[in-house]
């Protein structure tokens, strides 16, 4: 891959709040019932560790059969077991597979898959099936001419399920027939979707150098689940602002009206927020930073031993105050600053004090 790290792009994808998208007439939650995704959309209301993300992803290759006709036994390889993303974050091995998909996002791999894309599209027998499941007609339809609750199954798709990059919200004909089984409530493979357009995403970032790289939050709760973020969290040293820790924000009643297709947002008491996500790292820290006086410093961590046993050293203290509301990534046509090389591996780079700390 010739893209360096500071380069990749990571959208983070967007939870869904249906009890308001439902007071404000767009009731699409059952949608998403029948295909047993309630609980991926739970996991949708957590963190990104972009940093980490942007690690594995310029490290991560596709493992499958094709090995230029030579077995794996014979390159003193282990036997293929089916195809994987393999790479590494921090030093630990990383796998990604359809089934550690499915465990993940607790979603049975079964169901249909149509492809993510459907060759000679133009001539393809879908088009006048989608035509009338979107539009109700035999003709094309445009974007515009979609329904309030297509509209928002569409943006739900692009930002959460199948996901597009940027670009314009014309739906390719792969889009409409993803959505044509949702709306008929044909139970489609999401593990298998989900993983062929992540090898899909690599091998543009291999080949054509595309920056673009899915599913920040479903590859960040990997990481959590595989213990990475609990190994982070020991060091005592990675905190949220080093590893770009962002939450997505929240689709409901607000974005309808930002789309103009209900005049007003009325906020309920029961309305998701993005200040509700709590980062896995560093969860349990007592609140202190290098910035506090050395006092204050063993004042909390001898509190924190009183209450927890736990023994935590002067050098485990970060320098920044970690907590608080984690930043809410901009949306997937947002415009962002480029990072530069040296901006990015300064923001990585330990303190001067971190390293004097260390070192006595």
């Amino acid at each position: 891959m010739n893209l360096k790290e500071h380069q990749l792009k990571i959208p983070v994808e967007s939870p869904a709040d249906f009890k308001s998208l439902m007071f404000h007439g767009c009731d699409i939650k059952e949608y998403y019932v029948v295909q047993g995704l309630m609980k991926y959309f739970d996991m949708l209301n957590g963190p990104t560790y972009k940093t980490l993300v942007r690690h594995f992803w310029v490290r991560a290759s596709v493992y499958d059969k094709e090995l230029e006709g030579k077995s794996r036994e014979g390159m003193g390889l282990e036997l293929f077991k089916g195809t994987e993303i393999r790479s590494s974050v921090m030093g630990v091995p990383v796998v990604i597979s359809e089934e550690i998909i499915a465990y993940v996002i607790e979603v049975e791999a079964s169901g249909q898959y149509s492809g993510i894309e459907i060759p000679n599209s133009k001539n393809s027998s879908w088009n006048n099936i989608m035509n009338e499941t979107l539009f109700k007609s035999t003709k094309v339809g445009k974007y515009a001419d979609l329904d309030m609750e297509k509209k928002m199954l569409l943006k739900i798709q692009y930002e959460n399920l199948l996901l597009k990059g940027g670009g314009s919200d014309q739906p390719s004909l792969a889009h409409k027939v993803f959505i044509h089984h949702i709306i008929k409530g044909e139970k489609v493979n999401m593990p298998k979707y989900i993983f062929k357009h992540m090898i899909k995403e690599l091998r543009e970032s291999q080949m054509k150098d595309r920056a673009w790289v899915p599913y920040g939050i479903l590859i960040s709760e990997i990481f959590h689940q595989g213990g990475i973020i609990q190994a982070l969290n020991e060091t005592r040293f990675y905190t949220d602002d080093k590893l770009e820790t962002v939450v997505g924000k929240v689709i409901n009643g607000k974005t309808l009206m930002n789309m103009q297709l209900v005049k007003r947002f009325t906020p309920l008491n029961t309305d998701i927020s993005e200040s509700m996500v709590v980062s896995d790292l560093m969860a349990n820290f007592p609140p202190i930073c290098k910035k506090d006086s050395l006092a204050v410093q063993m004042a909390l961590l001898t509190d924190h031993f009183a209450n927890t046993g736990e023994i935590i050293g002067l050098e485990k203290v970060p320098e920044e105050m970690y907590g608080g509301k984690l930043p809410v990534e901009k949306g997937r046509k947002a415009k962002r600053k480029e990072m530069t090389q040296e901006e990015y591996l300064e923001a990585e780079k330990p303190s001067k004090r971190l390293k004097k700390d260390k070192a006595s």
